[in-house]
């Protein structure tokens, strides 16, 4: 495990962001939904104290509709890949599995969360938060090494023990970066990183997956036809 002397503590987030550490194991994703209904600043970034997983959620105030705003879900899945990229060795590869999937090495080690002000796809919510749940060590609950080799963490994969502060801190320079391509060009870039790194062949529920849409939707084909699977359609209660 990491020698927290070695590494800040708590992060220091960039310009635009504000870092609320979520106490008493409380989940960040909820922290920073309660934050935004209160009618808290957007760029909340609620964390978790550093153990065996990475958790953070970012608490947003979209301007446009609830099918757009998930484009904030790609955003934070690319930072995520790109932050992994730039402090892991090169050997350790990033992909996605739609909808929310992070894997590494080809197995599952994360996923990013969503939970908006309400579920309409055409109206702008108040708020929305962006969260992700990334396993830095294993949990083996038992289990042989090698038993279930379909699920992984980013130091089993030989990243070494990067600290979470610096993983925090990475992550959210990247998603604000992606989030002001995002402004300035519109979703495309975001299409191309994401699809960079989508993992091959993938199916998802029987159907086959097609690669994502204009909108960020996926493209989703079985016997009956090919449909389109917006984020939106993968939205988390966050509870009280």
């Amino acid at each position: 495990m990491i020698d927290e002397g070695e590494a800040r503590w708590p992060p220091l987030f960039p310009p635009l962001l504000s870092g609320r550490e979520a106490t008493g194991g409380a989940d960040p994703l909820v922290v920073a939904a309660r934050e935004a209904a209160g009618g808290a600043d957007p760029g909340l970034v609620a964390f978790a104290a550093p153990g065996d997983r990475l958790r953070l959620a970012i608490a947003l105030a979209p301007e446009v509709s609830l099918d757009r705003a998930v484009q904030m879900g790609h955003a934070l899945m690319i930072a995520a890949g790109d932050s992994i990229g730039a402090l892991a060795p090169p050997e350790i590869a990033v992909q996605y599995r739609w909808p929310t999937t992070l894997l590494i090495n080809g197995a599952v080690a994360g996923r990013v969360r969503l939970a908006a002000s309400g579920a309409e796809p055409a109206a702008v919510p108040e708020w929305l938060v962006v969260g992700l749940d990334l396993a830095l060590s294993m949990d083996r609950g038992g289990a042989e090494p090698g038993e279930r080799p379909e699920e992984t963490a980013l130091y089993e994969e030989g990243s070494g023990a990067i600290p979470p502060s610096r993983l925090l801190e990475s992550m959210s320079r990247h998603f604000l970066a992606w989030l002001h391509r995002w402004e300035e060009d519109g979703f495309r870039p975001l299409h191309d990183a994401w699809c960079a790194r989508a993992e091959p062949g993938m199916t998802v529920a029987g159907r086959t997956f097609h690669g994502l849409d204009a909108d960020g939707r996926a493209l989703l084909q079985d016997a009956a036809g090919t449909r389109s699977e917006s984020l939106a359609e993968h939205l988390e209660e966050p509870g009280p």
